[in-house]
């Protein structure tokens, strides 16, 4: 039986796929700041925040978000940061990213959406692209 991926196992994937990719990684694991994502990344100038999930339903419905994720991300956002989640979806082997600015949405407390939504961007396990994702989008923001 194979194991199931925890997000522990999904951050070192990302990481042994960027390492040689010029990605300054800092991992925060915080009591203090209840809310702040798990991952902060620096690339070609451009930094940004990454929440990891790992997704186990069959469809991309209600990415777990607690409640202090949701606001810390919608706070930080609306300042102008930029925050994603990257979400790991073992079923239909892909990475998908939802920005931050989504975090209501995808987390099924959008009233209209329900929580079902399409990534802003998908893959299956193309890491770097995803890094090339962010820091483009992350240009075109600055």
């Amino acid at each position: 039986m194979k194991r199931k991926l925890t997000e522990s196992d999904f951050w070192k994937g990302l990481k042994k796929n960027t390492e040689d990719y010029g990605v300054y990684w800092s991992r925060v694991e915080t009591l203090s700041c209840p809310g702040i994502p798990d991952l902060h990344g620096m690339k070609d100038g451009v930094g940004f925040w990454i929440e990891l999930k790992v997704h186990r339903l069959k469809s991309l419905k209600n990415i777990l978000l607690r409640p202090h994720q949701i606001a810390w991300q919608t706070r930080y956002c609306s300042h102008g940061g930029l925050v994603v989640n990257l979400v790991a979806h073992p079923s239909s082997q892909t990475i998908n990213i939802f920005h931050g600015t989504r975090a209501i949405e995808i987390a099924g407390q959008d009233t209209e959406n329900h929580g079902s939504c399409s990534p802003d961007w998908s893959s299956t396990e193309d890491f770097r692209g995803a890094i090339d994702y962010i820091v483009s989008y992350g240009k075109q923001k600055q």
